[in-house]
């Protein structure tokens, strides 16, 4: 058994291909993604060498290129960016995050917006027809107060309808580009996929030589 300790840990991260997912903080589906994991770790030592062993898996966390590519450009920059928790050590295998429609939401937020605009105006018009079908002449003060309720009703649709078209058209750019991203990794996958395989069809023609994955462990080499 090798050396361990509660401070030793082992961070991996992998490409994943597959069936499509849903992804917090994610308005797509995604099928290329970014696994992230972190196991406890443990040292042997032999033949000269420190020899990096994961062991039990503490958290595997999901993100799509997008996200990944944001974690990376974006140190020291408030909370974060989302990523969807597949395991975590204690609870075991996490349950697939709720899928969000972003179309839905913002149907659901200017449905909102515009049933709060419609009773302002709603009191600002029983307001107005008051005044107006009052028996007598309007006094300066009360046309006043019909101009202030008028400013007041194009304020609210002013500001609340231009905002909330604002941040559709913000939400809809991340997910145009989030779009772009999960194309954009397919194509290079699929690219790296059949580069590899033509090389080690040619090496193999030529020398018999075969290109070997990535193996899980790391060494160290102390006598360089």
């Amino acid at each position: 058994m090798g050396e361990q300790h509660e401070s030793y840990g082992m961070i991996g991260a992998s490409r994943i291909s597959g069936t499509n997912r849903n992804l917090y903080g994610s308005s797509i589906n995604h099928s290329n993604t970014i696994s992230l994991r972190i196991k406890k770790g443990e040292k042997e030592r032999d033949l000269n060498r420190n020899w990096y062993f994961g062991k039990e898996l503490l958290i595997e966390v999901e993100m799509s290129q997008t996200q990944f590519a944001e974690m990376i450009t974006s140190i020291n920059m408030g909370d974060g960016i989302p990523c969807t928790i597949r395991h975590f050590s204690g609870y075991g295998e996490i349950e697939d995050p709720p899928e969000v429609s972003q179309r839905q939401i913002f149907e659901k937020e200017f449905s909102d917006d515009i049933r709060s605009v419609n009773e302002l105006i709603k009191d600002d018009k029983n307001i107005i027809k008051e005044l107006l079908l009052k028996k007598g002449g309007i006094s300066i003060k009360e046309r006043k107060e019909i101009s202030d309720h008028i400013d007041k009703i194009i304020q609210a649709i002013t500001r609340s309808i231009p905002f909330v078209q604002r941040s559709f058209n913000d939400a809809m750019d991340k997910t145009v580009n989030e779009a772009k991203g999960e194309v954009e990794a397919f194509t290079l996958n699929r690219i790296l996929s059949f580069g590899i395989k033509g090389i080690e069809e040619s090496l193999a023609n030529t020398k018999g030589f075969k290109l070997l994955d990535g193996a899980d462990d790391y060494s160290e080499d102390e006598n360089v």
